[in-house]
């Protein structure tokens, strides 16, 4: 869904540039010699470089569109368990953009060794070394040593969690102990700190411990190239609103 979302934005401004110029061509006498003057002109030129270069990055790329669709795909679950996220989506609340970087973080730390790892590494390729061929026989990345050492945490908190969970009658097995825990640890990452300040249980420090660690990274993410964290949640945004199609309006302008 989320690659046939930016896919059509790239065909709709091109498709849009075609129709203007259709048009156009017909009232020529119409049009300034200096192109900038022309409103029509300038707008469809605008979304079309904007549209190309994203798609020149998310969409040409296979890697970083798998990336984007896995993360997009991994952030609507967890809506379904957070409909907090779901408000801040919707509104496009400023506090979206401060879970948001958590969540990608989070979400690649999960599974550093799957698709949404291109993701990160696009954002923060000096964090990243040479590839490598995993026992799997997939291809990977080394991971720098600081990075490396966030990801050895959130599995020995993540252990930490499961095991504590496993014990409980509700949980039950192994499988859902993981789930649940890694439910409560992106369910903190969204609503914040402040509902766990108070509460002293191992549970609920192991996940403000980790959180806080997420949160140098998450401002890394954002910091480390601005420009290229603003388009990324930008693009993130998109695919998880199912922003629609981008139509041209009805009044033609020159």
């Amino acid at each position: 869904e989320a690659a046939r979302l930016l896919a059509g934005d790239v065909l709709a401004s091109y498709n849009a540039m075609r129709i203007y110029f259709r048009k156009v061509g017909q009232i020529i006498e119409h049009v300034d010699p200096h192109l900038c003057n022309n409103v029509g002109l300038v707008a469809r030129l605008v979304d079309w470089e904007e549209t190309w270069e994203v798609g020149a990055r998310y969409v040409k790329s296979r890697a970083l569109l798998d990336a984007v669709c896995d993360i997009a795909e991994e952030i609507k679950a967890i809506q379904k368990i957070t409909p907090e996220l779901t408000t801040m989506i919707e509104d496009c609340d400023v506090e979206l953009f401060m879970v948001l970087p958590r969540l990608v973080v989070l979400c690649f730390l999960d599974k550093p060794l799957r698709e949404r790892t291109e993701l990160v590494r696009s954002l923060l390729p000096h964090r990243f070394g040479a590839s490598v061929i995993a026992p799997s026989g997939h291809s990977s990345f080394m991971l720098d040593p600081d990075l490396k050492g966030v990801h050895e945490f959130f599995k020995e908190i993540m252990v930490k969690l499961t095991t504590t969970l496993a014990t409980t009658p509700a949980t039950g097995s192994s499988w859902a102990a993981r789930h649940t825990a890694w439910e409560s640890i992106v369910r903190q990452a969204v609503i914040g700190d402040e509902d766990i300040s108070g509460k002293s249980t191992e549970r609920t420090k192991a996940i403000a411990e980790l959180l806080h660690q997420v949160e140098r990274w998450s401002l890394e993410l954002q910091r480390h190239c601005p420009e290229d964290w603003n388009q990324c949640s930008a693009v993130l945004v998109h695919c998880l609103t199912g922003g629609a199609q981008k139509e041209i309006s009805s009044k033609f302008q020159v």
